[in-house]
């Protein structure tokens, strides 16, 4: 494994989510010179994205341990939060934010990408004020919360999380039981502000587009698949795409008539409307881009 990097250069925290993968479209709803210095995102200490299922958090070098396995550190983020006498509002909110996204990170095993920062911390001075970060960058390893308990704290270990073999080999008898048990079900309180796409626009559109059909089913634009007709389903497979993301559009909506919107809607079934939003820029696949890929295998 890699040393820890120390970061010489204060590169951008919207450029280093971005490479991670992290949809930073909604950065964009702001007044100021650029998406990147929005205040509502760019002084976070945590961002996830629970449909990639990509977690990045942000670290400082100083605060790391090392031992014999690695580097890792000790926190215990949902007790900052609840210590609203010592640390401000913006960073009670913040430090939960990031606890949310550690427990994300351990109930599903995903790796953790990290920003590592240097700079002046709150807590190397004697008074009150905020930390400043002077330097950050992206470590190229993956983390993982290697511990969790129910009070709150928390180990974050360098490296990828245990047991990442891929699902087509077989376990043994002894890995099994070096992973112990597993909590499914759990409710995880989530809170903030979404967007929502118009679930009648979409009625419309498939009902357009299976008309315009010559068996009259809604087929993928892309590979042509439909649902089997002789199933009888509780609702549609095939589902419509918007080229048009919805971050694009002003905080107050747009309002189009069917006509324009359906201009920026197409029927794709669910693994070709999966692959076209996985474009590692955080933009979309267009429909002549799957059909290449799709007939070269």
């Amino acid at each position: 494994m890699s040393p820890l990097p120390f970061p010489t250069q204060r590169l951008r925290v919207y450029d280093l989510v971005r490479e991670v993968g992290i949809d930073v479209g909604p950065w964009a709803d702001f007044d100021g010179e650029h998406p990147a210095s929005n205040p509502k995102f760019c002084y976070n200490w945590a961002f996830f994205d629970t449909v990639r299922r990509l977690v990045v958090i942000c670290l400082w070098h100083a605060e790391t341990e090392q031992d014999t396995s690695g580097h890792f550190q000790r926190r215990n983020y949902r007790e900052i939060a609840a210590a609203k006498h010592r640390w401000k509002p913006s960073q009670c909110k913040r430090a939960g934010q990031m606890d949310t996204a550690l427990q994300f990170a351990k109930k599903r095993s995903l790796q953790i990408n990290v920003i590592v920062l240097v700079g002046s911390r709150r807590e190397d001075s004697s008074d009150e004020s905020s930390s400043k970060v002077e330097q950050r960058c992206l470590d190229p390893e993956p983390w993982h919360v290697a511990e969790y308990h129910d009070d709150g704290a928390c180990v974050l270990r360098r490296g990828p999380p245990p047991l990442a073999i891929p699902p087509s080999e077989t376990f043994t008898a002894d890995e099994i039981a070096i992973a112990g048990t597993f909590a499914e079900g759990s409710v995880v309180e989530t809170s903030g502000k979404t967007r929502e796409r118009s679930k009648l626009l979409s009625d419309l559109a498939r009902a357009h587009f299976a008309k315009q059909s010559p068996d009259g089913r809604l087929h993928c634009a892309v590979c042509e698949w439909a649902p089997p007709p002789l199933l009888q389903l509780t609702g549609p497979i095939v589902e419509i795409h918007h080229a048009l993301g919805i971050s694009q559009y002003p905080a107050d909506g747009r309002v189009l008539t069917f006509e324009e919107a359906i201009q920026h809607l197409t029927p794709l079934c669910p693994n070709c409307h999966r692959i076209a939003h996985a474009k590692p820029d955080g933009g979309t696949f267009t429909q002549a881009e799957l059909r290449v890929a799709i007939s070269t295998g």
